[in-house]
């Protein structure tokens, strides 16, 4: 009897561990943090949205991640280690999409974004 109790208790520990690995917690939080930023920017405050840029000014050309600050007042792209600096791209194109991001160009300015926020992103840019 000990011995189908235990096969029975492995069996579901192997079962769990399949199901968990299974389960995307990166979207399931990325998720929760992207509906927070689109409630913030609801009630007229400001939200970071985070995003990969490339751009021959702001990243010297290179893909570089970051953030764009978007609400009241004007976009702002943030860098790590950087001051914040005014994003005008001009208009932007969209070039692919996929469930994880979306791509936009604009000359040689490239921003790759999640989808759930590009509207937002658009809007305060105007575009």
């Amino acid at each position: 009897m000990g011995e189908l109790v235990g096969a029975l208790v492995r069996g579901f520990i192997v079962l769990a561990g399949n199901v968990l690995t299974m389960i995307d917690t990166a979207e399931l939080f990325g998720a929760r943090r992207r509906s927070a930023r689109r409630k913030a920017l609801s009630r007229g405050e400001q939200a970071k949205i985070p995003c990969v840029l490339r751009d021959p000014t702001l990243t010297d050309g290179r893909e570089q991640q970051g953030r764009l600050l978007v609400g009241p007042g004007r976009v702002q792209w943030l860098a790590p280690g950087r001051p914040p600096v005014l994003f005008e791209p001009g208009e932007l194109t969209m070039q692919a999409v996929d469930e994880q991001a979306i791509t936009f160009n604009a000359g040689r300015t490239e921003l790759h974004l999640h989808p759930d926020e590009a509207p937002a992103v658009l809007r305060a840019l105007g575009s």
